[in-house]
Formats: C-alpha cells, sequence, structure tokens
C-alpha cells in the first residue's frame, strides 16, 4: 500500500498501532487515533463508535499518514496537535515551552483543594507555557497572578494562551537565579499586597540523566527548562524558597513539584531556611513529587 492510498478504517488503524506500539502504550495510541480522527477529520466521538465500515477517502489517508510520519520522527503528538488540555483549559503547545505533565495538574489540584480562603495575590515561577498559572486564575478569579520567566519565547507563548483564554494573568521575564533583578521583580510586584500563594515547577533534571530522556523531548522542548547542574540539582529551589520569604503573606504558601529524588533534600532546605508545616506528596505513578510549605 502506498502512502496517501485509501484504505478502509480497520486497516488504517491497525498500521498506525503498528508503527507506534514501540513507543506509546496502547492507551496513548487509541487516544492518538481518537484526537486525529476528531482533530484532523472532524469526525465527533460520537460518529466514531459507528466507523467500523468506513473508508477513507485518499484525502484523509494522507493526512493520517502525514501524522504518522512526524510521529516516526518523534515529534510529539501535542505539537502536531498545537494544542493540550490542562486542567480544563485549552492550551497552545508548541517547542517554546515545555508540555505540561499531567504531574503538573496534580500539583494545581493540590493548591486548589488545599486553598481555603481566597487569595488574591498568586505567583508562577518558572511559568513556561503558563499553565499553571492560567489554571490557578481560572480557579482563583478574584486573584491577580503573575508568571515569571526567563525564555522570551516561552512568555510569548503564555501571553498568546492567556489572551485566547481570556484570563488577566501578566507574565514578566525575569531570572530568578539573579537574586537582585528577583528581588527587585518582587518588591515592585507586591507593592500593593504581599503573596498569598507561590508555586513553581523549575528545571530539575540532572544533566547527568540526559541520557535516559526520550529523543522527543531532548529534540522539541527547550533545555533550559529541563536541566540543572549535576554538582547543585537544587539551584532553583534555592533561589526561589529564599527570595520570596519575605514577600509571602502571613498565611503565604509555597508549593513546589520536584525531582522523585531530590524531595527529601529539598524539604530540608525549606525547613533550614525557616518554612514550617513543609508536607509532601505522591503523584499518581507514586513517586514523592510535591512540596508544600508555609511562612
Amino acid at each position: 500500500m502506498t502512502e496517501g492510498e485509501g484504505t478502509d478504517f480497520k486497516v488504517q488503524k491497525d498500521l498506525l498501532k503498528e508503527a507506534l506500539m514501540s513507543d506509546f502504550s496502547m492507551s496513548e495510541i487509541q487516544q492518538i487515533w481518537r484526537q486525529i480522527l476528531t482533530h484532523f477529520l472532524s469526525i465527533s466521538p460520537i460518529e466514531q463508535i459507528s466507523m467500523g465500515d468506513h473508508q477513507f477517502s485518499l484525502q484523509e489517508s494522507k493526512i493520517i499518514n502525514g501524522i504518522l510520519k512526524r510521529l516516526k520522527n518523534k515529534e510529539p503528538f501535542q505539537h502536531i496537535l498545537g494544542e493540550i488540555e490542562f486542567y480544563g483549559l485549552e492550551l497552545k503547545s508548541d517547542p517554546r515551552a515545555l508540555i505540561p505533565r499531567p504531574e503538573t495538574e496534580e500539583l494545581v489540584h493540590w493548591i486548589v483543594e488545599e486553598t481555603r480562603t481566597k487569595p488574591l495575590n498568586i505567583l508562577d515561577i518558572c511559568s513556561g507555557s503558563g499553565c499553571i498559572s492560567l489554571a490557578l486564575s481560572q480557579a482563583f478569579q478574584d486573584a491577580q497572578v503573575y508568571g515569571y520567566e526567563l525564555s522570551r519565547a516561552a512568555i510569548d507563548l503564555s501571553e498568546e494562551n492567556a489572551l485566547a483564554l481570556k484570563l488577566p494573568v501578566v507574565f514578566n521575564c525575569v531570572d530568578v537565579l539573579d537574586i537582585d533583578e528577583f528581588t527587585t521583580s518582587l518588591k515592585k510586584q507586591t507593592k500593593l499586597g504581599l503573596l498569598d500563594i507561590v508555586v513553581s515547577n523549575p528545571p530539575y533534571i540532572p544533566c547527568k540523566e540526559k541520557e535516559a530522556i526520550q529523543e522527543l523531548v531532548l529534540k522539541h522542548e527547550p533545555g533550559m527548562a529541563l536541566f540543572v547542574p549535576d554538582e547543585d540539582p537544587l539551584l532553583f529551589y534555592r533561589s526561589i524558597a529564599k527570595g520570596i520569604l519575605p514577600f509571602l503573606s502571613t498565611s503565604g504558601v509555597l508549593y513546589f513539584e520536584c525531582h522523585y529524588l531530590y524531595l527529601e533534600d529539598t524539604r530540608n532546605l525549606l525547613l533550614e531556611l525557616g518554612f514550617t508545616n513543609v508536607e509532601k506528596r505522591k503523584d499518581l505513578q507514586g513517586k514523592w513529587r510535591m512540596l508544600k510549605a508555609q511562612k
């Protein structure tokens, strides 16, 4: 069968499954197949149920095979699709920022379920695509949410997402490892009120782990958002925790997403810096992934 040739539903689905099974789980392949039909061929989920006898046109087969070729070239499906759902929001997804992960959704959910009083000022540090800050802006509509990010390209993406979702998050280009720049930004931002919630999913993978990272991540997602020096994996946590401590409100809370191998070290760092009630939480994979600390 030549590429672009029309074929029947089952044969086309089996071809996709066979080509992708070495890189994806069966549930991921099923999800990719459903999204191809919905997003690229405008076939609704209800219509998909009774498509067993469907014959794809030449054009439809060409579209499917083109996507398959990109997947086999290790391009993330989220980039091919151009979007990803995150905590109920449709976000644009492309190589300018990390693809939001389910673990980060879990972090957002922890914040939402734990927050009893309405926060007024929220800061998301290393905000990337804006997924955390935008989700929190949607959840806490009376709050002013800010995002700090060093990558100008990522800020552009997050601002596009904010505009599309009509969410009033303010993104600023800030180097949180430059303590003077970080402190100056925090002083300006908190003139009207201290921070009630600070959250960060910073770079936390030591460079020595690069070999274990999937090729599609290394090729298509920004390394500056992933990796930290082997000799100092807590680099970002230390700078963020030290910097924001004076700017937290009396009931202010700090949340971190962490590398599971360094979570206890990060927890100890927070305790040494004077944070209290430092809690840890596992992700859905059973790995210690998240921390919560109070001033």
